[in-house]
């Protein structure tokens, strides 16, 4: 081969190995701008104050934030493969795991509140959480990325608000506006299923009296004797409720007339005779006796409030005649 073809050859060959060197680097480039930007990314979410991570279509975590993994205990890499059975109660992980599952399924964003019982401080977590599904550059479902921040105090502080707005700050029982709704929705099911429903009206005889005479402190007393009494009679499927000063209602669901007058006896003969167990001095309240108005669903109703004015009729009737009676409308 004359020596002009060999060199033009070597030359060409120089040429092809520039190239692949050149298109070597810029991968080389490329590739450590991506990790460079992955590393940037990865530490941005590490400053991040909320729970994120990312787990592939089987459930099991490929990755975490820093605050995850120092919830969970554990390195990036002792991480992946692990699924929240690792970490979480068996009751949560149920449902975290059915979150997951509906994500994936659905191909859709899901949020939910999730309660999880602490383990060492014995204390419930509340955390609120959001999945999306994740999808590689050619549409391929390949996961799902989750975020979770951690509500506790703010769960807390809203029960706290729905507790006060629900019930009597003096007895701990339903107050009027929670008894109506229970009402309401018993009243619709009774009459859906001809199922029996009964109410009765309780009324502290002579209240003012002993408010007057003894103050208002042992008035406060004698009403929450009264509902402990009944509270004590009564079963759980029963509603009890405080809705007025010395008023309290009782719905008993499944209950016909001759029942609910029976209990209604039981509970005036029990405010008279109760006594506290051993020395209690709330044995030295004075005694009081208890009117009672008692109705019954009927097919005629067309609402809860006939049944209620019902009831309230026969309390009156129970006052009219002499009071510490049970009188049924």
């Amino acid at each position: 081969m004359p020596i002009n073809n060999i060199a033009l050859l070597v030359m060409v060959l120089l040429c092809f190995v520039t190239v692949l060197l050149m298109l070597n680097l810029k991968e080389h480039r490329q590739v450590k701008a991506k990790k460079q930007q992955l590393n940037s990314y990865e530490q941005i979410l590490d400053q991040v104050g909320a729970y994120i991570y990312v787990k592939d279509i089987h459930c099991r975590y490929v990755y975490a934030n820093q605050l995850t993994l120092d919830f969970f205990g554990v390195t990036q890499e002792q991480l992946k493969g692990t699924t929240d059975v690792n970490y979480f109660p068996e009751a949560a992980v149920e449902l975290l795991l059915k979150n997951d599952r509906k994500v994936l399924a659905l191909q859709l964003k899901i949020a939910d509140d999730i309660m999880v019982d602490g383990n060492e401080d014995g204390i419930s977590h509340v955390f609120h959480e959001i999945k999306q599904p994740l999808f590689d550059e050619k549409g391929k479902l390949t996961g799902l990325i989750g975020v979770s921040t951690e509500i506790t105090d703010e769960y807390n502080l809203r029960s706290e608000l729905e507790l006060l707005a629900n019930t009597d700050p003096l007895t701990g029982l339903y107050n009027r506006r929670s008894f109506n709704a229970f009402s309401e929705h018993e009243y619709v099911r009774a009459m859906r299923y001809f199922e029996p429903l009964s109410l009765m009206i309780i009324d502290i005889d002579l209240f003012k009296n002993v408010n007057d005479t003894y103050g208002h402190l042992v008035g406060d007393e004698v009403i929450r004797r009264v509902a402990l009494v009944c509270n004590q009679h009564i079963r759980e499927s029963d509603v009890l409720a405080r809705i007025g000063g010395e008023e309290f209602a009782i719905l008993l669901p499944r209950t016909d007339t001759e029942s609910a007058y029976k209990l209604a006896e039981r509970l005036r003969i029990s405010q008279q005779t109760y006594r506290f167990p051993g020395q209690h001095e709330a044995n030295d309240l004075p005694e009081v006796t208890i009117s009672i108005g008692v109705s019954t669903l009927s097919v005629k109703d067309k609402s809860f409030a006939q049944m209620l004015s019902r009831a309230d009729k026969a309390l009156y009737s129970s006052k009219n005649i002499g009071r510490n009676s049970v009188h049924v409308a």
